[in-house]
């Protein structure tokens, strides 16, 4: 009920309608998110933390051209810098795929 109050306070501020707590999910919360803080956060991070990354792209980033490749799991992680592999002693540390 916190996050409601506190998401009904932005949606007030701007003239929308009252959210209710039977739509409040986290696709919701992350929906609010993306309209109130648009260019002002690195959204990779968030939907990646969320689990939600690779659904949303998919799902709202699908090129008619190829439908469905533009992301795998994988995407999920970022390279790890070759430097750092270098400096690794200890025996073999992998490159995330």
């Amino acid at each position: 009920e916190k996050a409601l109050a506190d998401i009904n306070v932005i949606r007030n501020r701007a003239k929308a309608t009252p959210a209710t707590v039977d739509e409040v999910d986290i696709d919701y919360l992350l929906d609010e998110r993306a309209r109130e803080l648009y260019q002002e956060e690195c959204r990779f991070y968030v939907l990646r933390r969320t689990g939600k990354l690779v659904e949303r792209v998919r799902k709202y980033n699908n090129n008619p051209l190829t439908p469905g490749l533009n992301i795998q799991d994988y995407h999920v992680l970022l390279p790890i810098p070759q430097e750092q592999i270098d400096l690794n002693i200890s025996g073999d540390f992998p490159q995330n795929p």
